[in-house]
């Protein structure tokens, strides 16, 4: 029950405040500038931390509490495991259990059952004995990724990354850089390492980088590499940035992977929003930067970029950069948002005069939102728009919170859609005393 009020309450703040996670990122209107599904899975990363990690702790320990077979002795549990009646589907739990006993007899069943079943069950208890995150436990693992199964396979591999340490590293990183085996486990192979995030493991992946690894495979890697610590990897992403055999999608993956890198990536990132000669790796690089949101002092620096930058997609991401900034310049930014012809980059910018209006309530931003923004993001929630385009001038609204902008918000709680009109209605009832 606690984990699950936890959840909820997660969720709403999410959903009410809109400056968290997606929030932040307002997708193109045209779809080929859309974000990829890459980025749309690594947008929610940055999104308080503190208490994703309660939630996880909370799950683990519902998980083992559940997977330990509460109220049960041993023998029953094994009793249960062997039972040939009751659907493997509700047997293998207790892979967990008798994975965490160390017994011979838990052991010899686990063995005996491991044996005989079928892939979907080998590879679900492969997971549950790493969720286990015992050291002992690889003992069952490493048998399995000789396993004439792939699923098998890779399920072995993602519960030894859970278990972690470096006799996991040594063993992964001869997976990775067995050219032999197929590339669905080498990917695998990456992903492990970079989850592991040991200096063994971000080593094993700096070498595998260099051995001319293919794109699928180089992109796990960088993603892997991407969670170090900056001062680490820097030498390692600048080069590979500058090789000329690089490709611009590669150059965009490098930098994307660095949304989950520590804050002194801040500088390189910016630098790259601001100089790269390819559009794409700027606009990579001011996502990027609006991933590290407890950076809040580079109101000053996102705003001349976005004055000077010729491209609507780069603006676009660097005012979603501004939106976790707590000192945005209003002089320049104003005219620049107001001159936007692209949808996505206007009503991104239109965010940012939302937080200005509220921030500075007696500055031009704060007029002009009142005077103009306003009635044009109710016609953008109410028009024929993308739903996210429409919930993003919703989120403009709710940033700004000034009376014209709860006009606004109670007339698209009219005349909008359903969602949107939810949307509304929920800004409207969080700005009531």
């Amino acid at each position: 029950m606690a984990i699950s009020l936890l959840v909820i309450s997660f969720g709403i703040v999410v959903w009410n405040v809109g400056s968290v996670g997606t929030g932040n990122h307002h997708p193109a209107a045209n779809p080929e500038r859309a974000m990829s599904q890459r980025v749309q899975r690594n947008v929610n990363r940055p999104v308080s931390a503190s208490l994703s990690r309660q939630i996880r702790e909370m799950a683990r320990q519902r998980t083992e509490a559940k997977y330990m077979g509460a109220g049960l002795s041993l023998e029953e549990t094994i009793a249960r495991f062997l039972d040939e009646d009751t659907p493997m589907s509700e047997r293998r739990v207790h892979a967990f259990r008798l994975a965490m006993e160390h017994t011979r007899e838990a052991d010899a069943v686990l063995r005996r059952v491991l044996a005989g079943a079928a892939a979907e069950d080998r590879a679900c208890m492969a997971e549950l004995i790493g969720q286990t995150r015992s050291s002992r436990a690889q003992k069952w693992l490493w048998p399995l990724l000789g396993d004439s199964d792939e699923s098998v396979v890779l399920a072995a591999i993602r519960g030894l990354s859970m278990i972690g340490g470096d006799k996991v590293s040594s063993g992964l990183e001869k997976v990775l850089t067995n050219r032999e085996a197929p590339e669905t486990v080498r990917l695998e192979a990456a992903v492990a390492l970079g989850a592991i995030g040991s200096d063994l493991s971000q080593t094993a992946l700096l070498d595998a980088l260099g051995q001319g690894a293919s794109e699928a495979l180089a992109t796990e890697i960088l993603r892997g590499l991407g969670q170090s610590e900056f001062s680490l990897i820097s030498p390692v992403f600048s080069s590979y940035l500058a090789a000329p055999s690089t490709t611009s999608e590669m150059r965009v993956v490098a930098i994307e992977a660095l949304a989950y890198s520590s804050d002194d990536a801040i500088d390189f990132l910016l630098e790259t929003a601001a100089g790269d000669s390819d559009p794409e790796v700027r606009a990579s690089a001011a996502w990027a930067v609006s991933a590290h949101q407890t950076v809040n002092h580079l109101g000053g620096p996102l705003a001349e970029m976005a004055v000077s930058e010729p491209e609507p997609d780069v603006r676009r991401r660097l005012y979603e950069a501004m939106l976790c900034q707590v000192e945005v310049p209003a002089d320049p930014v104003l005219p620049a948002v107001m001159a936007e012809e692209d949808a996505a980059a206007r009503i991104a910018g239109f965010n940012v005069l939302g937080n200005l209006a509220r921030q500075q309530p007696s500055s031009e931003a704060r007029a002009t939102f009142d005077r103009q923004v306003a009635t044009e993001l109710r016609r953008l929630a109410t028009g024929e728009n993308s739903l996210n385009l429409q919930m993003r001038a919703v989120f403009a609204l709710r940033r700004a919170g000034t009376p014209a902008a709860m006009q606004a918000l109670a007339a698209i709680a009219e005349e909008g859609n359903e969602r949107i009109s939810a949307a509304a209605r929920n800004g409207l009832r969080a700005s009531t005393p």
